[in-house]
């Protein structure tokens, strides 16, 4: 009965012996961790192998405490034998136990929960349109960046770029295939930069890329490269036809003097309004003014 209930629950559990090591799972356990009873004998070390290799640190520290305190709450990750990834949270009391020589425990699949829970925080940091950051989360990391470059050096730069006559896109091909242009635009973006770089949307038809261990004259050709691939490439509307748009960019170093982060920001947005008075799809850097 007790098997059938933790089932309806979703909930596992397992007991240790603390003279022999001994391991006993529940059938729900073996479920949790996709093993048969029958060919999979439980233990610290076999159980270990199925950590997570990045949580096993985490797991050896609170079951070593467990063994001395009889408490354990925590929250890890497994590998499954076909290669899948779950999450468990494991709690053990054992602090009144009715036999000190045993430890019991429960664990509860929360794979679903963490998958919630990421899904939720990719939605607060990322622009529903397009799909790179929001403007709240680029901000966070270039703080983070000029804190991290205050006290290190390291070379970083902003570029900021503006579709040139977008206003045009919209009157002509109507907002849908804006739409689209911005999507096609960013899909280029996350092709070209690399993983570590911070792909934001400031508003409208406004980008910044945050580029790290660059320096001016890298990210002048990084920007230069964007700009040359996006007038070479002919972006699809709504209706199927193509059209072609152009990007006007401004670039700004990190430099020693910059108060803020923001002050960064601002010498970039004053080269892209440099390019855009001076006839647009170009790249200016702040030491061209």
């Amino acid at each position: 009965m007790l098997q059938k209930l933790h089932r309806v629950a979703g909930l596992g559990y397992w007991q240790m012996s603390l003279t022999t090591g001994e391991v006993y799972w529940s059938s729900v356990v073996y479920e949790f961790f996709g093993v048969e009873p029958s060919s999979f004998i439980p233990g610290q070390e076999a159980f270990m192998a199925m950590v997570y290799p990045s949580d096993r640190e985490k797991v050896a520290k609170a079951l070593h405490a467990m063994l001395e305190t009889g408490l354990n709450d925590i929250t890890y990750r497994i590998v499954r034998p076909n290669g899948s990834i779950r999450w468990l949270h494991e709690m053990a009391d054992n602090t009144s136990p009715d036999n000190p020589h045993i430890i019991f425990g429960t664990m509860h699949d929360i794979t679903a929960q963490k998958a919630l829970e990421e899904k939720l925080r990719k939605q607060a940091i990322t622009d529903d349109l397009t799909g790179v950051f929001n403007r709240r989360y680029f901000m966070k990391r270039l703080r983070q960046a000029f804190s991290h470059f205050r006290r290190s050096g390291q070379n970083a730069a902003v570029l900021l770029f503006d579709v040139d006559y977008f206003k045009t896109v919209n009157d002509t091909y109507g907002h849908a295939t804006g739409d689209l242009v911005l999507q096609q635009l960013c899909s280029l973006f996350k092709e070209r930069f690399r993983v570590t770089d911070v792909v934001g949307r400031l508003g409208g038809e406004e980008f910044a890329v945050l580029l790290f261990e660059v320096s001016s004259e890298d990210a002048m050709a990084i920007a230069e490269d964007i700009r040359q691939m996006l007038a070479a490439k002919a972006l699809t509307t709504k209706s199927g036809s193509t059209c072609h748009i152009s990007v006007t960019c401004g670039v700004a170093r990190f430099a020693e003097d910059d108060p803020t982060e923001e002050s960064i920001l601002h010498r970039a947005d004053r080269s892209l309004y440099l390019g855009k008075h001076h006839g647009r799809d170009q790249v200016v850097g702040d030491g061209d003014h």
